[in-house]
């Protein structure tokens, strides 16, 4: 109870609780009589909730947080918006205190409000704003940028070509041999997958990414000419492994018919490669090598065969008859078809790429 000036016609009542109903009565006073009451009756509003913020700001996630309202709440909605105009909301529990915002976008501006609820009355709006941090590279251009982005799981990952947001390609990524960051563009492993195609087929790519496949000559121009590239071939047979590298590795235009350029080799597998620098590509509906033959079709694959190969590893699998089956000629000549082999390629600066990411 409060006792008043009788020449006062407004109080304001203080130290009320938010979201309670309060019933007011008012009676004059003059020495020992007494009016009869006038009352009125509200509810104080909800108050709002404190401190809201964000915090281990990553990527594609962030956490929120903040101090609840002294009101009996019934729960919170929670909005949030994107520089690009992307909004979404969620009902949270009275008694949630924070909340993990996931699969939001690497580099972006959000801006997050808050509104504390109690049966039909919300509460003042409280906000902020935090912009998720960015990735090195944001379009890919091939599996080294993605692997340098901090995925370093083998699979399947899309690139864009050239690093244009809107030329995406789908390629598996082997993020392990030897440091990692190749684009696979060839694996015979199975015998699953018929390899003696034509020209188009070539040109366009085929297979399973999780099995067997072809890239493309396409795919693979497209690639090379952003920068320059590294070759590693990876070969297993019964046990034994082997492999070899080249310094350089590029395909030129549709032009050239998509003519290989291979040199500085290295490695334990011998170099059969150099034997086809600098010859276009051949199928068997595309005969582009030098010899008398038609090499692809005599030799049931397709290469950048010369007069004929020293590599034929599209050649057709498990076959051990001469010259027709998965062959690099220096590791298990011509007579013996190799049970798994990649073709992968990567930036043939990947290792300063590398250092230099770690030391910063």
């Amino acid at each position: 109870m409060e006792r008043v000036s009788g020449n006062v016609v407004e109080f304001e009542m203080s130290s009320l609780t938010p979201a309670t109903h309060y019933t007011v009565k008012v009676y004059a006073v003059r020495d020992m009589a007494k009016s009869a009451a006038t009352t009125t009756e509200f509810t104080t509003d909800v108050d709002a909730p404190q401190d809201l913020a964000a915090s281990n700001i990553q990527t594609e996630n962030t956490m929120l947080s903040w101090k609840p309202p002294r009101a009996d709440i019934t729960g919170y909605i929670l909005s949030f918006e994107s520089a690009g105009g992307t909004i979404r909301e969620v009902v949270l529990s009275p008694t949630a205190v924070s909340y993990n915002m996931a699969q939001l976008i690497a580099s972006t501006q959000y801006s997050v409000r808050l509104q504390a609820l109690a049966g039909p009355k919300r509460s003042q709006v409280i906000s902020t704003t935090f912009t998720t941090t960015g990735v090195l590279y944001r379009h890919p251009r091939d599996c080294s940028q993605t692997l340098l982005n901090g995925d370093s799981s083998p699979g399947l990952y899309t690139i864009y070509l050239g690093g244009d947001e809107n030329q995406p390609l789908q390629v598996y990524c082997d993020m392990t041999t030897d440091g990692g960051g190749w684009i696979v563009f060839l694996r015979r492993q199975s015998g699953h997958l018929e390899f003696f195609r034509n020209w188009k087929n070539y040109t366009a790519g085929f297979g399973d990414m999780n099995d067997e496949f072809w890239l493309g000559l396409s795919n693979l121009h497209k690639i090379t000419a952003g920068g320059q590239y590294e070759l590693r071939v990876d070969l297993r047979d019964k046990g034994e492994t082997a492999y070899a590298q080249y310094d350089k590795f590029s395909v030129s235009e549709p032009r050239s018919r998509y003519k290989v350029h291979v040199g500085g080799y290295s490695g334990t597998a011998g170099d059969s490669m150099t034997y086809h620098h600098g010859r276009p590509f051949s199928t068997y509906d595309h005969d582009n090598d030098i010899a008398v033959t038609n090499c692809a079709l005599s030799y049931k694959g397709a290469f950048w065969y010369k007069n004929c190969h020293r590599v034929n590893l599209m050649g057709r699998y498990g076959d051990n008859s001469h010259s027709k089956g998965v062959n690099w000629f220096h590791w298990k000549g011509h007579e013996h078809s190799i049970e798994f082999a990649e073709m992968k390629i990567r930036p043939s600066n990947f290792r300063n790429l590398e250092g230099r990411r770690k030391r910063s």
